[in-house]
């Protein structure tokens, strides 16, 4: 097997040859000019380099990275040789060591012609028998094709539900122990961000490693509920901060954006309704977009921020009612209920806009802005009113779209849930597992 990566892959990545390719396959014209902001946009801590990059932990990150790369996946397969890529994590299968050195400079070639390089200290070939590292794992010839041992995302979470479980690192490589038994081990460069449930531990040495690495380090109780928070020092501009109070301030200025925010809410709760009616054939489900559609352009249109919030609110009862059609009433879901979840499907929707919450606040920290300064949601003491703000317009299309994909393919039942009287409806271990298996992918 030829292996070798490409060296500074994502800051190395040319943004207008990107973007030319991005317009020959997508011909909505708004939709790529979006793509240019976001791409284009500095990001605080984040190193300028020219005419080069895309952004670290991005969400858009990874898809135009491989649409880049599509090329040279493309030209090394005109030459003959099937390329095996996650990421910048490459592998050519040869059948010598004389023909694997030949494709690894066929590769540089192609990298170079794309103004990108591969890693001169990551070049070899390497037989199954001495094992094969790929994507932070080591493949042999008698290594099977099991879940665990599938690449994950360049950069992703890592969940921690196994109670009085310990988290440490050793070289590079973050361990997670339940006493001599080792639960997961993961390249600390493949991790964004670590989420631990109820009672799980950690060294003062992965405190220390996860701050120096900018790892955001949450713990929620075991229901969901959020605990408490690690993170390292921001670096916030106070300008930065100055002009997000100076238009939270401004009451115009503030509804300007919640408006945008409320309308992109609306928005993807249509797109949700129509995606379900097609997946289930019933129109009926259809008919409610034209009254989604109506409240976005009031929502748009309102004068003030209680006109926006009716909207919002008469938009958001509808669109549940028809999200309880899809689910059938074997779920026990009528509406939207939070403290305490009284039925399944409530319960994972709380869970899931939990942990999206909680992917918010780090965004906003990450960005130099104030988490906790709103422009919709009401301000309150350790409400994080703008990171709620910001998960509004994504529930549809991240949570509900995923809670309707578990229960549509029977991975979460009623089984995996328990009733309590102070707490609710709960996910048992099998359901959470699922879920946040879902999140993942999701994500």
């Amino acid at each position: 097997m030829a292996r070798c990566d490409i060296d500074d892959c994502f800051d190395s990545i040319p943004r207008w040859p990107l973007l030319r390719r991005l317009r020959e396959l997508v011909p909505d014209a708004e939709l790529v000019a979006l793509v240019e902001q976001l791409v284009a946009r500095p990001v605080i801590g984040e190193r300028t380099n020219g005419g080069r990059g895309l952004h670290q932990g991005g969400r858009l990150s990874p898809l135009l990275a491989n649409l880049y790369l599509d090329t040279f996946d493309r030209a090394l397969m005109r030459l003959g040789h099937r390329v095996v890529r996650y990421g910048d994590d490459i592998a050519i299968p040869v059948s010598d060591r004389p023909t694997g050195l030949r494709v690894l400079e066929l590769a540089a070639a192609e990298a170079d012609a794309l103004g990108l390089r591969l890693n001169a200290d990551d070049r070899r070939v390497i037989g199954f028998d001495e094992g094969v590292p790929f994507c932070g794992q080591v493949v042999t010839a008698t290594s099977g094709s099991t879940a665990d041992a599938q690449a994950k995302p360049l950069q992703g979470t890592v969940f921690v539900t196994t109670q009085g479980a310990l988290l440490r690192v050793k070289g590079e490589r973050l361990r997670v122990q339940d006493g001599d038994r080792l639960l997961a081990n993961v390249n600390l460069k493949r991790v964004r961000q670590i989420v631990c449930f109820g009672r799980v531990g950690v060294t003062s040495t992965l405190l220390q490693r996860v701050v120096e690495r900018g790892i955001e380090l949450a713990w929620l109780y075991e229901d969901g509920r959020h605990a408490a928070r690690v993170s390292g020092l921001d670096g916030t501009d106070p300008e930065l901060r100055l002009a997000q109070y100076r238009a939270a301030g401004d009451d115009r200025r503030a509804l300007r954006i919640a408006r945008q925010m409320v309308a992109g809410k609306v928005t993807n709760m249509r797109v949700g309704l129509l995606r379900a009616a097609r997946a289930q054939q019933a129109p009926e489900l259809a008919e409610r977009q034209a009254r989604l559609a109506a409240a976005r352009q009031s929502a748009l249109a309102a004068d003030s921020a209680a006109e926006l919030m009716g909207y919002e609110g008469s938009a958001t009862r509808g669109y549940f009612a028809a999200l309880a059609q899809i689910l059938g009433p074997e779920w026990g879901f009528t509406s939207r209920q939070r403290r305490p979840p009284p039925d399944p499907v409530n319960a994972m929707l709380s869970f899931g806009y939990t942990l999206l919450t909680n992917e918010a606040v780090a965004a906003c920290q990450l960005a130099g802005l104030d988490p906790y300064l709103r422009m919709l949601h009401s301000p309150r003491r350790n409400r994080p009113s703008l990171a709620l703000d910001l998960v509004e317009g994504l529930r549809p299309v991240v949570v509900d779209a995923m809670v309707v994909r578990l229960v549509r393919t029977g991975q979460v039942t009623p089984m995996n849930f328990a009733l309590t009287e102070d707490r609710g409806c709960r996910l048992d271990d099998h359901g959470r597992r699922a879920f946040l298996n879902g999140t993942n992918a999701a994500c």
